[in-house]
């Protein structure tokens, strides 16, 4: 990372990090260009407390090890701290996390000492309008070396975008991959946001409540995207468990709560595809583990 660095000590507080990021004051209007700047912060572990209400929502069962997508929750006050910088242009309300890329190196143990560095990234337009990536990197606090590293992209939509037009679009093909997968049920309860929120600190408001979910365009809370790729991996069982291992996903449709979904995998060369459906046939989440 060549960014000017900011050390911190330990992991900003989650809450005010949360309102900071998303309060539009002091955003700079019209201007595009992302902070040129990486956090980073020493000595971060995983939370006994939260680790465990952690596996409890997602479906983890504790074996010594950080599940493969818990670092992501560690760097999450971090990333949001990057949204809140005053030169960020954006507020972090409306801002949708549409893909996600995990490189994990070596198995974290639930107790290590981390330290956890983000920074931007990868900036572009697309028709619906701006994507910037925020690249993560975790190393051990003792050794240095490279443990775990993540891209995660963000979508800020433009406000003038015609939902209209993207309606009348042919709905893609069904992947062929899994035409002879075994679907698997599952119940996703009403809760599922604030149990994720109680084990992550991410109390945004979309994923608590209907009642504060409906001022940002949804009939009820929706579930977190990385709860429902967590879910995905717990699901996995064994295959999610190696040392070296890639994990991709697209979110591709909001999961309201409560819910009836279909999971569903397919074997690769070099891997396993999954995706979780709606009842009406539609991805929620597309991914690929390997």
């Amino acid at each position: 990372m060549s960014a000017p660095i900011l050390d911190l000590h330990s992991l900003p507080a989650m809450p005010a990090t949360l309102l900071r990021a998303a309060l539009p004051f002091g955003k700079s209007r019209g201007r595009t260009t992302l902070p040129a700047l990486t956090l980073r912060a020493h000595g971060c572990r995983a939370s006994p407390v939260l680790l465990e209400r952690y596996r409890t929502a997602c479906g983890f069962d504790a074996d010594g090890f950080l599940p493969l997508t818990y670092p992501q929750v560690l760097a999450t006050p971090l990333h949001l701290q990057l949204l809140g910088l005053p030169d960020f242009p954006y507020s972090v309300l409306g801002t949708v996390h549409v893909r996600n890329h995990i490189q994990q190196h070596r198995r974290l143990p639930d107790t290590a000492a981390l330290t956890v560095a983000c920074r931007f990234d990868g900036q572009r337009e697309v028709p619906a309008g701006h994507e910037f990536d925020i690249e993560t990197r975790v190393e051990s606090q003792d050794t240095g070396e490279l443990l775990w590293q993540a891209v995660s992209t963000m979508l800020r939509r433009h406000a003038t975008r015609k939902d209209a037009d993207g309606a009348r679009k042919a709905p893609p093909p069904d992947d062929a991959r899994f035409a002879s997968s075994r679907p698997s049920p599952w119940s996703i309860p009403a809760d599922t946001g604030r149990r994720y929120a109680r084990a992550s600190g991410d109390f945004n408001p979309i994923h608590l409540t209907a009642i504060t979910a409906k001022p940002f365009g949804f009939p009820r809370a929706i579930a977190h995207g990385m709860w429902t790729l967590a879910r995905c991996v717990s699901e996995l069982g064994e295959a999610a468990q190696a040392d070296a291992l890639g994990l991709d996903c697209d979110f591709k449709k909001p999961l309201l709560l409560p819910s009836r979904v279909t999971f569903q995998t397919a074997r690769e060369s070099a891997g396993v595809a999954f995706r979780v459906l709606s009842e009406e046939g539609k991805p929620h989440l597309v991914g690929r583990l390997g």
